[in-house]
């Protein structure tokens, strides 16, 4: 019998129809199929054969470069089993057909997949964040910094003692901790509101609005102590560095390289924009308590903090809903005239929510927490705590004070 294909003589990118005949020395002749020439000619010892890989062509590679393709695989199989005759002949073709190896092989996929994300990222983001050099992080922490405050920050409003005595409570936390560089700037919230961060050079910053949120200084003592623990482990780096392996990897695998070119410039955003994960929060906050019970602080004053600003950002939030519901209403109320309605929209944008005082609205906040406590707590939409440890399990951790802890 003779295989039936095309050929390619490897000179030029022309194909012709032709058969391979093969005589029983294995002597295999390549036949022009129009005028019976022939075109080449080779011991099948000679030529490479690829593997049978489900109904994909096959080919057979010739000595001089020359190529045939086919799809007539049994045939092949038959001159593979009689001239050269091996176990790795057609393995793949037969663990493919092989229905407990398929599914073997998905279940491996999926199990390597998932150890990969969920163990391999980690480790991999961990070292190398922890082999950056310090000019990688300085130059991290100044772009972010430049963007939030051309974006979002605005120059504090703190007057210069307040600042003083606050850095002056902070120096045993900073002084502790020299080799992380540790440095407290403040800024105006603007659309943050009350928030403390860590940028990865070792700078924490602290907004006014959590300044005064605070009852104490050793509250926000207690959450720089928490800060400097993202610091210490290095987890913007390494929050950035994971998704930018993830997204590196979904670059290759579609092809869209720009989007892979253009993830290191967005490193800024990346930082900006993310929230640790629970891990991370968890380390943080030990290292928070550690410094609390070496300092005897008493635990309870970071919970305190955190469940005023928990209340702060969920009562923003429904105040904004809120807000935006009425006016919607007024809108459709007073659309008589195109004046009239750009005076209300004005008036609208002047008293948003965004730049009230929260404590001036309790009352309103704590109508609208009660009417939405079901879906909103118990769904944990909108809160502090939804990307962070459990609620009861932060708050079992810091109000559980060491009885050897003198405040």
């Amino acid at each position: 019998m003779a295989l039936q294909g095309i050929w390619f003589d490897g000179k030029t990118s022309a194909s012709q129809s032709v058969e391979l005949r093969m005589d029983n020395a294995g002597e295999i002749s390549v036949i022009h199929g129009a005028n019976q020439t022939v075109l080449a000619h080779a011991p099948f010892s000679a030529i490479k054969v690829s593997s049978r890989v489900g109904n994909t062509p096959r080919f057979l590679y010739f000595p001089d470069g020359e190529k045939f393709e086919t799809k007539q695989h049994d045939l092949i199989d038959q001159w593979l089993q009689q001239h050269r005759p091996s176990f790795w002949n057609n393995l793949a073709h037969q663990l493919e057909t092989h229905t407990y190896f398929v599914a073997l092989t998905l279940v491996l996929v999926v199990t390597i997949t998932w150890a990969t994300a969920v163990y391999g990222l980690p480790a991999a983001s961990r070292y190398i964040a922890f082999h950056l050099p310090q000019n990688v992080m300085n130059r991290a922490a100044t772009e972010t910094l430049q963007l939030l405050d051309k974006t979002q920050l605005k120059p504090t409003k703190l007057d210069a003692q307040t600042r003083a005595k606050i850095l002056a409570h902070f120096a045993p936390a900073i002084n502790q901790n020299k080799d992380l560089h540790i440095k407290v700037i403040f800024r105006g919230g603007g659309h943050i509101g009350a928030n403390a961060f860590a940028l990865p050079d070792g700078t924490v910053l602290f907004t006014d609005e959590i300044v005064r949120l605070s009852k104490n200084n050793d509250e926000l003592l207690a959450v720089l102590a928490h800060e400097i623990g993202h610091v210490k482990y290095r987890h913007s780096l390494r929050s950035v560095i994971q998704g930018s392996v993830i997204s590196f990897g979904v670059a290759m695998l579609t092809g869209d390289l720009s989007a892979a070119s253009n993830l290191l410039a967005s490193l800024p955003v990346v930082i900006t924009n993310m929230s640790y994960s629970r891990n991370f929060e968890r380390e943080a906050d030990d290292n928070s308590l550690v410094f609390l019970d070496a300092n005897h602080i008493e635990r309870h004053y970071f919970v305190d903090l955190m469940d005023r600003l928990t209340y702060q950002a969920e009562c923003h939030e429904l105040l904004i809903g809120s807000h935006l519901k009425d006016k919607l209403t007024n809108k459709s109320e007073t659309s008589q005239s195109s004046s009239a309605s750009s005076s209300k929209n004005n008036e609208d944008d002047a008293d948003s929510p965004e730049w009230l005082d929260v404590e001036a609205h309790k009352e309103q906040c704590d109508k609208l927490m009660a009417e939405h406590k079901k879906s909103f707590f118990d769904k944990k939409l909108m809160g502090y705590f939804a990307s962070h440890p459990e609620t009861n399990e932060r708050t079992l951790k810091f109000k559980q004070q060491p009885a050897n802890t003198q405040h």
